[in-house]
């Protein structure tokens, strides 16, 4: 098991069939690298064998003509050749590349743990905004109950006994009662947010998710029923405020950091497994080739994936 991925762990440890893909990818870089340097001598020698065409072909003796004809024709054919060459090439190493770093990925699953936290991460900006959503509805209750109360809370005042109606006591405590529930649904969110970023502080996929601001709703709330109803008033507007202000513009941003660090999450962990398989990749293509086996191999390679290739993308 590796803690994360290293190129000198892994290449004593990957699974045969991993391993051998890797290596015909390997051998067909080299081939490509090889029919490349062919197409440009060629080339060359077209446009060599072009500028050396006498004037007045037409004119010239029959064997001139067919001599020249023979030379340039032979080398387009060569060219032709090699550009088919090259495109199956390309074919293959593309489909060979494809299916390995699907075999990668699900090696690195079982034998990656950094890998295994980049995957698991990926839940907790799901459960993140969904906890959000729970906040929102019970903080759209709460600004709602606080204007009933806020309205409640002048009429049948007692200043004699500087008491609020009995009607007015029962509106801030149901206030009160909701300002509970926001708070719980706030420390719910951050307490995601903190486990999200215990499990991928010390990785590549470190991203610390927003948090909520903890504010004591219910005890603001629950001094209310000592002020005046002027104070009171003006409390219930200034928390209402506050609280649509947060709903209404500060969470949009929290809301889109979250889904964005979501989606390149889910970039990175793709990323993550395509710069393990280029590692493997370049050090297959360093270590793990014959030159002189290049043609065999690659005649080999062609004989067993071309059909399943041609299956895949028909």
């Amino acid at each position: 098991m590796m803690r994360s991925f290293k190129l000198s762990e892994a290449i004593k440890i990957i699974p045969e069939d991993l391993e051998d893909l890797l290596v015909r990818g390997a051998y067909l870089e080299h081939s490509a690298q090889k029919l490349k340097s062919m197409h440009q001598e060629q080339s060359a020698r077209l446009e060599t064998v072009r500028a050396t065409q006498p004037p007045f072909m037409f004119l010239r003796p029959k064997d001139t003509r067919e001599a020249y004809r023979e030379a340039t024709l032979g080398t387009i054919q060569d060219l032709a050749t090699i550009e088919k060459a090259l495109f199956v090439n390309a074919k293959l190493s593309a489909y060979l590349r494809k299916i390995s770093i699907d075999r990668l990925e699900k090696w690195m699953r079982d034998h990656c743990a950094e890998y295994r936290v980049g995957l698991a991460a990926e839940h907790y900006a799901v459960d993140w905004e969904q906890s959000l959503d729970r906040f929102i509805e019970h903080a759209k209750t709460f600004v709602r109950v606080l204007g009933s109360a806020r309205n409640t809370a002048p009429a049948g005042y007692n200043h004699q006994k500087n008491a609020f109606s009995p009607a007015a006591y029962e509106a801030i405590k149901l206030a009160h009662t909701v300002a509970l529930r926001v708070e719980a649904d706030i420390l719910a969110t951050n307490t995601i947010a903190e486990e999200h970023d215990r499990m991928v502080g010390k990785t590549v996929f470190n991203d610390p998710m927003p948090r909520l601001v903890q504010e004591p709703y219910a005890a603001v709330v629950g001094q209310i029923s000592g002020l005046s109803p002027t104070a009171a008033q003006a409390e219930f507007t200034r928390v209402i405020d506050a609280v649509d202000d947060l709903i209404n513009r500060e969470l949009d941003a929290l809301i889109s950091r979250v889904r964005n660090s979501g989606r390149e999450l889910l970039g990175r962990t793709q990323g993550y497994v395509d710069e393990a398989w280029s590692q493997l990749h370049a050090h297959a293509v360093a270590h793990s080739v014959d030159r002189t086996q290049i043609e065999a191999v690659v005649a080999q390679t062609e004989r067993l994936y071309t059909s399943d290739m041609q299956l895949m993308t028909a």
